[in-house]
């Protein structure tokens, strides 16, 4: 069996850490010889998944919004249980709906109490390659498909106009 993964993709949110790990998340734009994923008349949807270096939130590893990236790894799937109350209380802050209400009637049990099993499947990286090229002045250059990648995660700041690190980042635990 093989599991072995490079993705080619452009980070879409500042990377976070919990634990030890580091984590961002990656937009990935498909190939024009597999099947499309349209957003609309004009342009391909992207598809998006969370990437995780472990050991990587100790480390020198800075990834920031709008980096485009080759990262190598492999597939992990992991089962966790979230409470009714953990999901409503991640939509206020995603959907910015500090006013979303839940009832539930006919039952004994309280939003805590009602659970659900999810499964989540993420990129672990072992080696991450930035691909972002830049100009004479030292700036970054956006291409289209930065900016509409950007666009599409509905970010709300523009990323940081600096020069990404040259050469290949190897982050394997030695």
């Amino acid at each position: 069996m093989n599991n072995e993964v490079t993705l080619e993709g452009i980070v879409v949110r500042d990377s976070w850490k919990y634990m030890d790990d580091l984590f961002f998340r990656i937009v990935i734009y498909r190939d024009s010889d597999l099947p499309a994923k349209k957003l609309d008349l004009e342009r391909d949807a992207g598809d998006y998944i969370n990437i995780r270096k472990n050991g990587g939130a100790n480390g020198l590893i800075q990834i920031r919004r709008g980096m485009r990236l080759r990262v190598h790894g492999f597939f992990q799937s992991r089962d966790y249980r979230e409470s009714l109350e953990e999901i409503i209380n991640k939509a206020r802050k995603s959907r910015n709906c500090s006013d979303l209400a839940i009832e539930i009637k006919d039952c004994d049990l309280k939003p805590n109490q009602i659970l659900i099993d999810r499964n989540l499947v993420e990129v672990i990286a072992v080696r991450i390659v930035p691909l972002d090229s830049t100009s004479q002045n030292g700036k970054k250059t956006r291409t289209k498909a930065k900016q509409a990648a950007v666009k599409d995660a509905e970010v709300d700041d523009e990323p940081e106009e600096k020069e990404a690190p040259a050469g290949e980042m190897e982050l394997s635990e030695e």
